[in-house]
């Protein structure tokens, strides 16, 4: 689930700052990519319903049905909002996003149709260990526009993940993917990052996929051999209102979007349709390593230095 973070105090509040980074060792990484298999299971059972004629609520009961097989608690459960105090606790163990709806919605009847996008986020902590990742899926055949702003945000990760070394600066990886996304004519979110992972699903730092202010300033950081980071990008069609936009101080402008009455699910004003890719990443010696991929083997690059924990 991606971390809200109003841009009034966006990484510049003295609590986040006073915060630091975990470090983990390759023992806790093998236990976060065991809880990132379970995910990305679950996530698999949730794309081969996503059929027309299929409801949000049975996507998110197929992941569910996964996490409970493996033992592993849904974490977005029982979730206060961030923002809205006066919103009720998530109620399901997946957000289901179709089209417009951009992030945090929640599951119920409505079905899906032909040609939709629905973006599914899955969060599940076992033994200990949290993993959070997200996929966009097209409901049947869609519009190539759709397929390529599908590809484009895969791009965008996938190019995160390639750029993670020890030593490097986030905004400097940050500032890539904003070029990626804004040169194809895609609009970005403003108020809503990726963020640390590991004993809670948010931690420190945010982890944002395009320049913010925060990064202008205290909000930036340096990767580390044994951070884990849930990374995830999502890019919007450029609609009526929505747009690719950067500001004088290099920051991109992120696209209108509003919070539906049940409190949870964010939408784009013109009903613009979005995209939504994540994974859990540990920073390696040498690169990354996804722990929220089928398969994921963390012995061939020893994540962390058990001296330094």
């Amino acid at each position: 689930m991606i971390r809200s973070v109003p841009s009034r105090i966006e990484l510049n509040d003295a609590t986040r700052r006073s915060m630091s980074i975990a470090i983990r060792s390759s023992a806790d990484i093998e236990g976060i990519a065991a809880c990132g298999q379970v995910v990305a299971e679950a996530l698999d059972a949730a794309r081969r319903v996503c059929v027309p004629g299929c409801s949000t609520g049975e996507i998110s009961s197929a992941v569910e049905s996964v996490l409970a097989g493996r033992n592993a608690q849904p974490l977005f459960i029982g979730l206060a909002s961030e923002d809205n105090p006066n919103a009720p606790a998530f109620p399901a163990a997946a957000c289901i996003s179709v089209d417009e709806e951009v992030i945090h919605g929640i599951p119920g009847d409505r079905r899906l149709r032909g040609g939709e996008l629905v973006k599914i986020d899955c969060g599940a902590r076992l033994d200990g260990w949290c993993a959070d990742a997200a996929i966009t899926v097209p409901v049947g055949e869609t519009t190539s526009a759709r397929l390529e702003l599908l590809k484009a945000t895969e791009t965008v990760l996938e190019t995160a993940v390639e750029l993670i070394r020890p030593g490097r600066r986030w905004s400097d990886i940050a500032r890539i993917l904003q070029d990626l996304a804004l040169d194809a004519g895609y609009g970005v979110l403003d108020d809503f990052t990726g963020h640390g992972i590991g004993r809670e699903l948010h931690e420190f730092p945010a982890v944002p996929s395009h320049l913010t202010r925060g990064l202008n300033g205290r909000g930036d950081f340096t990767l580390r051999r044994g951070m884990v980071l849930a990374i995830e990008p999502i890019l919007v069609l450029v609609g009526s209102v929505s747009g690719a936009a950067v500001r004088g101080d290099g920051t991109a402008c992120g696209v209108p979007v509003e919070v539906a009455a049940d409190g949870w699910t964010v939408r784009t004003v013109d009903a613009a349709v979005s995209a939504h890719f994540e994974h859990t990443v540990a920073v390696g010696r040498s690169g990354a390593t996804i722990l929220t991929t089928p398969g994921v083997d963390v012995t061939t690059d020893p994540i962390a230095d058990p001296a330094i924990n």
